[in-house]
């Protein structure tokens, strides 16, 4: 889970200062859904953990929401 988090966060910060600095926002909808899915396997390791009383119940329907704004924003 770590080396996909690392990776996944790489990869957002690659394309998002891409867009940046070519000013091409093209590409704007690839960061913000691997962001979704970041964020929920975020909320998975920490329902794992913690268990129900944690943020977990926080950032699994936030992710579900960035994920659903990101694919209807096409």
């Amino acid at each position: 889970m770590k080396f996909i988090k690392i990776n996944l966060a790489l990869v957002v910060i690659a394309i998002s200062v891409y867009g940046l600095i070519t000013k091409v926002f093209l590409y704007g909808l690839i960061p913000s859904l691997l962001l979704g899915i970041f964020i929920a396997i975020i909320g998975i390791e920490e329902f794992k953990n913690k268990g129900r009383n944690s943020w977990g119940m926080f950032f699994i329907p936030v992710s579900l929401l960035v994920i659903v704004v990101a694919l209807f924003s096409i």
